[in-house]
């Protein structure tokens, strides 16, 4: 069994990068939070990221109307992001999956860089010419897509 130590190294990489603010409490405040954090087992800090991504998630409007943030719109450019990092990284690692196959199910692919099948089809679809360029000719026929 691994120690608790090798567990927390390894829920820290699996954590997103996080960027870190300083509140301040006042006493009411800080022993609610305190309490949630006792009651959950969890630290101050997360009980604080849960309390307001929670907020967040159920007032979009409170958002929009009261500071003008558009929260879909921020979840898109945070998807698209994203997705375009996926495809980047893909896209570098396909040559070599390539090598030890000449064609692959949709799905398969998709299980194996643990994306969706929409991204690998953005990929097909869209960023061809960025495949050929590390050396890849690939055709997608079906739901499968073949190294040429």
């Amino acid at each position: 069994m691994p120690s608790s130590t090798s567990k927390d190294e390894q829920n820290e990489k699996k954590k997103p990068k996080m960027d870190r603010i300083t509140v301040s409490l006042d006493e009411f405040d800080y022993s609610v939070v305190e309490q949630m954090a006792k009651n959950r087992n969890l630290s101050l800090s997360e009980v604080m990221r849960n309390i307001v991504h929670n907020w967040i998630e159920y007032n979009p409007e409170i958002l929009m109307r009261n500071y003008g943030v558009n929260v879909e719109e921020i979840t898109r450019e945070i998807v698209a992001e994203s997705i375009e990092i996926s495809i980047e990284e893909i896209i570098n690692k396909l040559p070599q999956f390539f090598e030890m196959v000449e064609d692959v199910s949709l799905v398969d692919l998709a299980d194996y860089f643990k994306v969706s099948k929409k991204v690998i089809k953005k990929l097909i679809f869209e960023f061809s010419d960025k495949i050929k360029e590390v050396g890849l000719n690939l055709k997608y026929r079906g739901d499968r897509i073949y190294k040429i």
